[in-house]
């Protein structure tokens, strides 16, 4: 038999329950609920601790959330946020929104104030009550207590009676809330009460038992007291079915008289086959509930340990549920140590009855990485893959590594695994456990020792909830490879004092001059040894470095030349020429990039192929390392154009501006457009010659790293040749942009939804420029990618189109206020500082998409430069699907700004 009293038991489980304290979230994060259920739908939703309570009051309509999705469920409750949840509870929310008010009730809660009807029906219950003096204060905090006595008077319990109003009030509401099951255990009554633990006690309130009084306490006539010795009874049920499924008692529950669409099935089970608490509403699923397990494990139990735990006096044939799916049986019995259930990391919880049946549902953790980021499109939600499983989510990115559980093949929970990078290895014990960095880490029992776990190995950990290990990655700064960039030695007085050198570019960038062990070295002698060393220059190794720091270099990768082809985000790498020239890259591959050479060499590491700037040369030096297969370990390059930048625009045709800087030498200055920001490039050389006109480059390559210097000669233009990504250079537009599609020298082609539009003036500048101002048969420049016109490039050539907003003595601009929303700002600047002329200016208007000559005037005004420039603000409350221009009078010139859409 199973004892009665589960406390008793429970309590010698304690030292287990409390192991799994760090695993709070994740748990929370298992627990499974019904696809209506609100709580997972919070931003905030892995703070929410309450979260069967919290589904329950939102369902109801008694609670929401805030204007940007979340719960906030720490919030401390105030005063008047207590008044809503105790008017809804007792009127419904279709009768609570319908509640006004046409006076103040107090000083301080004006008639029209959000909670203004929730403390007036309140007061009139007596619920609620001022401060004698006229105020309320409905924004003061409110404790657990303050929150019960509301609650009790909402079950029918007279406040004076009950001596709620003297100064014992606090003592006599703790009494009567605990007696009436509302108190959460844990929960501190005098303590603020947070937004979570208020429903959790609004939601324990629906279960609770209505009462009423037969008298009415003691009674005062002229001089003589009556004491009617009145207390508060059960209310009787008003009809044999209650609010749940089975089960119900004699009483009159509080959700039986004010929500009677809301039952409870507490004998349902989750997703993993724990026996669980079903709630709906209105023949709707709210969601569904593990109940608490009597005992909880974490690592393996023996079966006697079981056996003591559930209280049991006869040896009984568990059921066994793993991961949703039933395993079979496990036999519990008194003084059994062979056989066992569970392990390292693997939740076990065990459900006893007092029929002596008992069942264990186990929860494996397990370890994966987003291959997939699908964002919401329709009624569809946002979702993540992993491991080929779906699961609905907007909280995780590509390549993250995440933990999971599933039950019945589908991911119920998911967790970024907690990550420990950098930890250096110093001691393995067998495949039971290692040390790094003076901690112990063992393996989660489901997860398979690593061979990449070794004395000094430099490692990146992902950790399940209870500090298992669950997946090892060679840390991003480990010290196993290195490429040799030079190696040098000199020969001793004695043979044995010979000394080698070498100087190293690790996985992370850094260079360093280590001291190899010349004993490891291959040779008979100095000359063979320091023959072999000088070898490996340029080359790839694994390396080893003793206590004495003396290096073991192992050569695994020689250098060669010839083409280099990586595009920044594609797995496939093109190494070379002939058969098994291409290599692929994944999320862990590290790339050495050399810029420079000599002195001036300087060294980039990047992870992963999304990471890597895209490179393609036909005469590059590369060095590449596999570990396994045609995956690459580590890559090396050299002498290739380098750039994550895919479109850079140079002002070419304007002359550059020569700098002799001390530091970085001499170099040209160009106005330039690099990935949409609009800013200046260094070329080490001018661009002269046929290359004198705009040039837009596809990749760039730096002379000088440092000071960002561009090499003028190893910068890729961009090709003309039609292809995946390639350039409309100097052509007309033959047909203006409509409907997402412009025309382009004969073509038409698609309009990106972002395109990007630069106006180029003969003033020497690159403005940002609109759509709206390519007009037909002007001269442009464009870059096609995939398809699509992803950037416009107009006013480039002699004859092409002046940018807007320039005049002889003047220029206008007009741009959005950075400061405040929807509102655009119009600058007029003079040549002349000591300008003081007035002007005016009309703002016009048009429907975006719509052509330029619909546009209406909205507005217009007067102003004066001050010194030669003035900002004004042009038009306020403007709107996305709208875009704006204004016109300009001045001195004699009018001019007109680029458009700018609204918003």
């Amino acid at each position: 038999m199973v004892k009665s009293n589960k406390e008793e038991f429970q309590m010698r489980n304690l030292k287990r329950t409390l192991s799994l304290a760090l695993a709070a979230v994740m748990l929370m994060g298992m627990m499974v609920v019904g696809a209506g259920a609100a709580s997972k739908d919070f931003t905030d939703a892995s703070e929410i601790k309450n979260v069967e309570a919290v589904d329950v009051m939102v369902a109801l309509g008694i609670l929401e959330g805030g204007d940007k999705g979340d719960f906030q469920p720490n919030t401390i409750l105030t005063r008047e946020q207590a008044a809503k949840i105790i008017t809804y509870m007792l009127l419904g929310s279709d009768a609570a929104e319908k509640l006004t008010t046409n006076s103040a009730v107090f000083k301080d809660v004006a008639a029209d104030r959000w909670s203004a009807p929730y403390i007036g029906y309140c007061v009139n219950l007596g619920i609620l009550a001022g401060d004698g003096n006229g105020n309320f204060f409905p924004e003061g905090k409110l404790t657990g207590a303050a929150f019960a006595k509301m609650l009790l008077v909402a079950l029918g319990y007279d406040a004076k009676i009950e001596k709620y109003v003297d100064n014992e009030w606090v003592i006599n509401v703790a009494t009567d809330a605990i007696a009436a099951g509302i108190v959460p255990s844990g929960l501190v009554l005098t303590d603020n009460l947070s937004r979570q633990d208020a429903a959790q006690m609004a939601f324990e309130t629906l279960k609770a038992d209505m009462v009423k009084y037969d008298g009415k306490g003691s009674v005062t006539v002229g001089d003589i007291t009556i004491n009617q010795n009145a207390s508060a009874e059960k209310i009787a049920a008003s009809s044999k079915s209650g609010y749940k499924t089975s089960g119900n008692d004699e009483y009159q529950q509080f959700c039986e008289k004010y929500f009677t669409d809301l039952k409870l099935n507490e004998n349902s089970n989750d997703d993993f086959g724990a026996p669980a608490s079903k709630w709906t509403y209105k023949n709707k699923v709210v969601g569904t509930y593990a109940q608490a397990a009597d005992a909880t494990y974490s690592e393996e139990v023996q079966s006697k340990e079981l056996y003591s735990d559930l209280g049991l006096d006869t040896t009984v044939k568990a059921d066994v549920i793993k991961d949703g799916k039933t395993e079979g049986t496990f036999t519990i019995q008194k003084g059994n140590t062979t056989d066992k259930i569970g392990g390292k990391g693997i939740v076990v919880n065990a459900y006893a009855d007092d029929k002596n049946n008992v069942t264990l549902v186990v929860i494996n953790t397990y370890v994966g990485e987003v291959s997939k980021v699908t964002a919401a499109k329709g009624d569809e939600k946002a979702y993540v893959t992993v491991d080929g499983m779906k699961y609905e989510t907007e909280n995780f990115a590509k390549d993250d590594v995440v933990l999971y559980t599933k039950a019945d093949g589908v991911i119920q929970s998911m967790a970024l695994a907690e990550k420990v990078e950098g930890v250096e290895v110093t001691r393995v014990n067998g495949t039971s456990s290692f040390v790094a960095d003076g901690t112990t880490y063992k393996f989660n029992s489901n997860v398979t020792f690593s061979d990449d776990v070794k004395v000094d190995s430099v490692l990146d950990l992902y950790l399940d909830s209870y500090g298992y290990v669950m997946k090892v990655d060679v840390s991003k700064a480990s010290s196993d490879y290195a490429y040799v960039v030079d190696t040098g030695a000199s020969k001793g007085i004695y043979s044995n004092e010979d000394n080698y050198y070498a100087k190293l570019v690790l996985a992370d960038g850094t260079q360093t001059e280590v001291t190899v062990d010349g004993d490891k070295l291959t040779g008979s002698g100095f000359d063979d040894k320091k023959g072999n060393l000088d070898n490996l220059k340029g080359d790839i190794v694994e390396y080893t470095k003793d206590s004495k720091d003396l290096y073991t270099l192992k050569h695994v990768a020689e250098h060669a030349t010839g083409k280099v082809e990586i595009k920044k985000g594609e797995s496939a790498m093109t190494f070379g020429s002939g058969s098994g020239n291409t290599k692929y890259a994944n999320s862990k591959t590290i790339f050495i990039v050399q810029s420079g050479t000599d002195s001036k060499a300087t060294y980039a590491t990047y992870t992963g192929y999304a990471n890597v700037p895209s490179m393609n040369s036909s005469n590059g030096t590369y060095t590449v390392f596999c570990k396994s297969g045609d995956v690459a370990t580590i890559v090396f390059v050299s002498g290739v154009a380098t750039s994550s930048k895919d479109i850079v625009y140079v002002l070419a045709s304007k002359a550059g501006v020569k700098v002799n800087d001390s530091d970085a030498g001499t170099y040209w200055e160009y106005k330039a457009v690099v990935n949409g920001e609009i800013t200046t490039v260094k070329m080490n050389k001018e661009i002269t010659g046929n290359d004198s006109k705009d040039v837009l480059y596809s990749s760039i390559s730096y002379a000088d790293k440092d000071n960002e210097i561009l090499d003028t000669a190893a910068c890729v233009p961009y090709t003309t040749d039609k292809g995946d990504n390639y350039a409309l250079k100097d052509k007309q537009v033959t047909a203006e942009a409509k409907d997402g599609i412009i025309g382009i020298g004969g073509t038409n082609y698609a309009l990106s939804s972002e395109v990007e539009l630069y106006a180029v003036t003969t003033k020497d500048k690159i403005e940002t420029g609109a759509l709206a101002d390519v007009a037909k048969n002007a001269t442009v420049t464009a870059i096609v990618k995939n398809g699509e016109v992803v950037a416009i490039f107009y006013g480039v050539t002699d004859e092409g189109p002046i940018g807007p907003g320039v005049g002889d003595t003047y220029s206008v601009s007009l741009a959005k206020d950075q400061d405040v929303s929807s509102t655009l700002k119009l600058t007029v600047k003079s040549t002349n500082d000591s300008d003081n002329a007035k002007f005016t200016y009309k703002v016009f208007a048009f429907k975006l998409g719509a052509n330029k000559d619909t546009a209406i005037e909205v507005s217009a005004g007067e102003n004066t430069l001050a010194n030669g420039a003035k900002t004004v603000e042009a038009i306020k409350n403007t709107s996305n699907d709208q875009v704006y221009y204004v016109v300009v009078t001045v001195g004699g010139e009018t001019l007109t700004t680029s458009t700018v859409i609204g918003g």
